[in-house]
């Protein structure tokens, strides 16, 4: 057939949605809402706006798709769950195949909005003031918390929560989405940045089965020799120790002075950290890096090149607010930002696998928006063979 010859046979969003069990839970008319709102995200031009999903998909009104999201009686976390769950054992079958270590990276990015006037009627809810380490200053929008699950290069999203303050902190989501999550393998690590290195989560890790790495801020307070009472802040510590108690390696293509403190910290017992300087800034002031490890049989450089791991949840925040949507999103209320989030996640997730052999997100967004493109010549084609009018033709652009 003229179809089969131009269309590729890989995973179809049908059948991705059918082995998450969507079926069960959406009806018809939903599962369609949702198929149209994931294929815009492949196509050219999206940023988040309802009137993409009608221009390029949909037949139906953009009114008809913000009441999907906004009013639809349909449970989210439900379809949140069979998400979650498909994920867990893709990530977890991998760590056995492979007897690999599986990581779970949690950070936060901000979604920007503008700051609506004192007279907005219908502001977008869940917004206010955060602090933007990207463009070192406050802005104005959602902070969203989010977490990757990842073993032997297979990196897939598994949670996603906007913060508020009113509600639950930052350090609470975090352990939430840790407890929600079955004991490792063998070896699994929670990863994150300095903001969640707090006895709370190395807690909550411990008592999951992970092992807990992250960066530190460098005024932690260690107990070092000739520092057992009062203790010395790392940032001190370091400046106390000459070049000769440093070690040189090399992570990734770079060049660092190394020490590796095991003792106390004050809120814990024994642990690791790691003091590093770039090569070329040995001592210099605001050099320092600092990185703690739970797990105090692991050497000085593995803790650092278990740390870089952590760093996939960048390319995730970037290529989500360029082809997804995440910093462009304009519905408004909490219930709509939600579900926003999860087809979302939903699309990111189709495009990982949409090409399984290599689970790369710009190989699978390439391959499932050059194919809704054929999918359109086809139905052009089907229609002018069947001698429709140009009006069914002209519908025929749009994938609905």
């Amino acid at each position: 057939m003229f179809q089969n010859s131009i269309i590729s046979n890989q995973l179809s969003l049908d059948k991705f949605l059918k082995e998450l069990n969507f079926n069960f839970y959406l009806t018809n008319p939903q599962i369609n809402h949702l198929k149209n709102i994931i294929n815009s995200m492949f196509m050219d031009g999206f940023n988040g706006k309802i009137n993409d999903v009608s221009k390029t998909m949909s037949s139906r009104h953009r009114t008809s798709i913000t009441r999907f999201l906004s009013k639809s009686s349909w449970n989210e976390q439900l379809l949140f769950n069979a998400l979650k769950s498909r994920v867990i054992d893709l990530i977890w079958s991998k760590s056995k195949k492979a007897n690999k270590p599986i990581y779970v990276i949690i950070d936060d990015t901000i979604s920007e909005k503008t700051k609506p006037s004192s007279k907005a009627i219908n502001p977008i809810d869940k917004c206010s003031f955060h602090n933007s380490h990207l463009k070192g200053k406050t802005v104005y929008g959602h902070q969203i918390v989010t977490c990757l699950l990842s073993c032997d290069g297979l990196v897939l999203p598994y949670d996603i929560c906007i913060y508020d303050k009113n509600v639950m902190s930052k350090i609470d989501i975090a352990v939430n989405i840790i407890k929600s999550l079955p004991a490792p393998v063998s070896k699994g690590y929670v990863l994150c940045d300095s903001w969640y290195s707090c006895k709370t989560i190395f807690t909550a890790s411990l008592q999951a089965g992970f092992k807990y790495i992250g960066a530190v801020k460098t005024n932690r307070i260690i107990f070092p020799k000739g520092h057992e009472d009062l203790g010395a802040r790392l940032n001190s510590y370091a400046l106390s120790l000459d070049k000769n108690a440093f070690g040189l390696v090399t992570v990734g293509n770079k060049d660092y002075y190394i020490y590796n403190y095991v003792g106390k910290l004050k809120d814990m017992k024994k642990v690791s950290v790691v003091l590093s300087y770039p090569k070329e800034q040995f001592h210099v002031k605001g050099a320092l890096k600092a990185f703690i490890s739970l797990d105090t049989d692991l050497t000085d450089i593995e803790i650092l090149n278990i740390y870089t791991d952590r760093w996939v949840i960048e390319p995730f925040f970037r290529e989500s607010k360029r082809y997804l949507g995440l910093n462009g999103y304009q519905v408004r209320s909490n219930k709509s930002i939600i579900r926003y989030l999860l087809i979302m996640l939903l699309s990111y997730t189709y495009s990982k696998l949409y090409s399984s052999k290599i689970f790369n997100f710009n190989h699978g967004f390439k391959c499932i928006r050059n194919n809704l493109k054929k999918s359109q010549v086809v139905r052009i084609y089907s229609a002018a063979l069947n001698g429709e009018p140009i009006s069914k033709i002209f519908e025929a652009l749009k994938i609905a």
